[in-house]
């Protein structure tokens, strides 16, 4: 038995179960999801669906035990004022549109509806991504339009089940300029979708970002295909910017380690602010090079016999030659 492909097919029914199940047929209608992300792939996605991966299928289960851990601690917190996967339909001159939000927490008494957004993660960000705040906004202006005796709030929360870490992005409330202006793009994005379904080719927007290494069309896209990528120059200067202040930190924390480690060498542990500070060590195995090129020696072997190729990738970064004019 292969396990790689027994986790591969299983977990491909699974997802196909669960959006099924709670998202029917995505082909059909857009979701809130969908506004905010990229409608090139968004198009092409309901158009030649991609056959996941194992590594993309795990990240999906990821998400979802990230929305029942939730549901599970305010359960066991006392909770019982909320609904998971509230669907809303607010399709509209031609367009159909389906929300799905993952949690709607409900204040009779306040007259208060909250959208909880659960994200998972392999690392927490900085700020939300404009795409969560997108789909944040169409599901407080669908809720807001279902209920208009209620305030509506909303909020996303981050999971980064790797490390244990969690965001709270909170204080968002309805903009219906937003709203009206997401609901426009869907428009746009629907009657694109139709066009290319009946064998038109209208060129489909498209938007650069940092997901753009998870899309199953990048290699068609025209983007990627012209002499430069300008959408992605901030991303690379930010990196940049930070691999800077990275070399900069380590040049500083350096000589603090040494002094420090030099202190409790000859002091012994110390206690500052409740923080103790020793000396640790730590045993690494490694190979005695010298005995082992005399024993190798020694039975007609060299290392270089024993030593081979090994690929491995990483981002390089180099300035671009400027062509003569």
């Amino acid at each position: 038995m292969n396990i790689q492909t027994t986790l591969l097919t299983g977990l491909r029914k699974v997802s196909e179960q669960h959006t099924t199940e709670t998202l029917g047929d995505r082909s059909r209608y857009l979701g809130a999801s969908d506004v905010g992300y990229c409608p090139r792939k968004v198009i092409l996605e309901k158009i030649n669906p991609s056959e996941h991966d194992l590594k993309t299928l795990i990240r999906f289960q990821r998400g979802h035990m990230a929305e029942d851990i939730v549901a599970n601690a305010f359960i066991a917190a006392g909770y019982t004022n909320f609904e998971r996967q509230v669907e809303v339909d607010i399709s509209s001159n031609d367009v159909p549109i389906m929300v799905h939000i993952d949690f709607v927490f409900t204040s009779q008494t306040h007259k208060i509806k909250s959208i909880l957004e659960i994200k998972s993660t392999g690392r927490i960000p900085d700020g939300p991504y404009s795409s969560w705040e997108s789909q944040l906004y169409i599901q407080m202006g669908a809720l807001a339009q279902k209920y208009p005796d209620y305030s509506i709030k909303g909020a996303v929360l981050t999971l980064d089940l790797n490390e244990g870490d969690v965001a709270f992005f909170n204080g968002y409330e309805p903009q219906k300029g937003i709203f009206t202006g997401l609901l426009e793009r869907a428009g746009t994005i629907w009657s694109d979708y139709q066009a290319q379904l009946h064998g038109e080719n209208p060129e489909l927007e498209t938007e650069v970002s940092p997901l753009c290494g998870f899309c199953d069309h990048i290699m068609t896209c025209p983007q990627f295909e012209a002499e430069e990528v300008p959408q992605l120059a901030g991303i690379v200067n930010e990196l940049q910017e930070l691999q800077t202040q990275e070399k900069v930190l380590k040049d500083r924390i350096k000589p603090y380690k040494k002094k420090l480690l030099t202190i409790v060498e000859r002091k012994g542990p110390i206690k500052t602010q409740n923080r103790i500070l020793r000396k640790a060590n730590r045993c690494r195995k490694y190979f005695d090079m010298d005995r082992l090129e005399n024993f190798l020696t020694e039975n007609g072997a060299t290392i270089e016999e024993y030593q081979e190729n090994r690929s491995f990738s990483f981002l390089e970064i180099k300035k671009a030659k400027v062509k003569a004019a």
